[in-house]
């Protein structure tokens, strides 16, 4: 059984049970977050708490709103507008319940963060621009992502007692955005430079550092970033995409792709260690989760069509072990337990996979 990642043992009302044999039993609970897989509707970022934010779709006027599933329940929570506007979309959370993300307001989009006592505000921009988003917040609310104007789009640090401040760019580099911050304020993203696009390292005392690509590639984007400094996300060449990790001690190092494919992607990282993203294979898009002594496995069970669900791509994995993976439910035939070969997947859903020892 060494060679079998995951078996599912029961599906019921949305909760799937795995167990993993990887050496010591461990049980998994996997939930569906509620009107996760409605138009619209696109949970993005998890605390450590078990969390999640993204956006949702408002009832009556099926506008677009920032949104959090609570934990436990996992039933959204509308976290409102700015005025003038009619859309806004979450894309970080930190475990105090603080949001941050984008709304418009009349034709721009601007970064916002949102508090449970203070509700949804908005975050300067750098001075003569005219939008921007945020994607990234720590556990003291300071917040990172990009502000764009005539002079381009430049990554920025928002920190509410020292207002907004310009992460910069790579030499030879026109733009940069930052896509998550840590608590110690070291910034993940991406600039262009002389060459082309690098996954960077901005850290506290404003050094921009350039992570370099996997050998042989041209270019390279960074997603996330946890509290030791080490950064994932993706190389690009001829080869195609190769998820990596980036540390301080051994540089870029390519994680591979699960059997059969040819492309992966890293999105989310704790500070384990452990890394997940999404993967081509032999099967399709598959979500993945990677450990220094695992190496790369599919998230999915050895016969996933018995579960109803496949998961393609896995967003984000906390502290506590819980992973936010996008599935795409299969409709299976009344009666025969056989799946109906005439039916169409269903629209793509979330789920949160859960250690079943919490």
């Amino acid at each position: 059984m060494t060679g079998v990642v995951a078996v599912i043992l029961a599906v019921t009302a949305g909760v799937v049970t795995f167990r993993e044999t990887l050496g010591d039993t461990t049980g998994y609970t996997v939930s569906e977050l509620f009107g996760a897989g409605d138009t619209g509707r696109v949970p993005c970022r998890l605390n450590n708490l078990g969390d999640v934010a993204g956006r949702a779709g408002d009832f009556p006027s099926g506008e677009t709103r920032a949104t959090i599933w609570n934990r436990g329940s996992l039933r959204p929570t509308n976290l409102g507008k700015l005025g003038g506007g009619e859309y806004s979309s979450a894309s970080g959370i930190n475990d105090a319940g603080e949001v941050t993300g984008a709304a418009n307001i009349a034709k721009s989009i601007v970064p916002f963060v949102w508090t449970p006592t203070g509700g949804l505000q908005r975050i300067p921009l750098l001075p003569g621009d005219n939008c921007g988003q945020a994607f990234g917040i720590n556990k003291y609310g300071h917040v990172a992502g990009y502000s764009s104007g005539p002079n381009g789009r430049r990554a920025f640090l928002w920190v509410r007692s020292a207002g907004v401040r310009n992460l910069g760019v790579l030499p030879g580099g026109n733009y940069s955005t930052a896509s998550d911050i840590n608590d110690f304020d070291g910034v993940a993203g991406t600039s262009g430079s002389a060459a082309d696009d690098r996954a960077v390292l901005w850290t506290k005392t404003g050094d921009v550092r350039d992570l370099g690509t996997l050998p042989g590639d041209t270019s390279s984007v960074a997603g996330a970033i946890n509290n030791n400094g080490d950064v994932v996300g993706y190389s690009k060449g001829p080869r195609g995409m190769r998820a990596f990790l980036w540390t301080q001690a051994t540089g870029m190092q390519d994680l591979g792709v699960l059997a059969g494919g040819s492309s992966s992607r890293a999105l989310g990282i704790n500070d384990k260690g452990a890394v997940v993203g999404s993967s081509t294979s032999s099967s399709g898009d598959r979500a993945f989760i990677w450990t220094k002594q695992a190496g790369m496995r599919d998230l999915n069970s050895a016969t996933p069509l018995a579960s109803g669900v496949v998961f393609v791509e896995a967003h984000a994995i906390n502290n506590a072990g819980q992973i936010l993976v996008m599935g795409s439910p299969m409709h299976g035939s009344h009666g025969s337990g056989h799946a109906a070969l005439q039916c169409a997947p269903a629209p793509p859903s979330s789920f949160l996979l859960t250690p079943a020892s919490q």
